[in-house]
């Protein structure tokens, strides 16, 4: 179940979001990326990736996530981590 646009707006406003960026390589060593539709940050070059929800683990979001953006399994033991990064954008 999603929140209606009004009440997750006013939490966007008031709270941090963590989510999950998936930096994927091919042989070659290219990331893939894919030009964002929505804010924020629309219209710019991001890597997949996607919020993590209330009460959803890590290895969960991340298996979603996955799944949602590449439409592959694939889970959190078999990748690795490169860190935590911080955006902030007006919008």
């Amino acid at each position: 179940m999603f929140l209606s646009k009004e009440v997750f707006s006013g939490i966007v406003e008031h709270t941090p979001l963590v989510s999950i960026e998936l930096m994927v390589r091919n042989a070659e060593g290219q990331v893939l990326l894919g030009k964002r539709v929505n804010e924020p940050a629309c219209g710019f070059w991001f890597v997949p990736g996607g919020r993590i929800f209330k009460d959803e683990s890590l290895d969960v979001a991340f298996a979603r996530t996955v799944k949602e953006e590449l439409n592959i399994v694939s889970h959190r033991k078999d990748s690795r981590f490169h860190g935590l990064f911080e955006h902030f954008y007006e919008n």
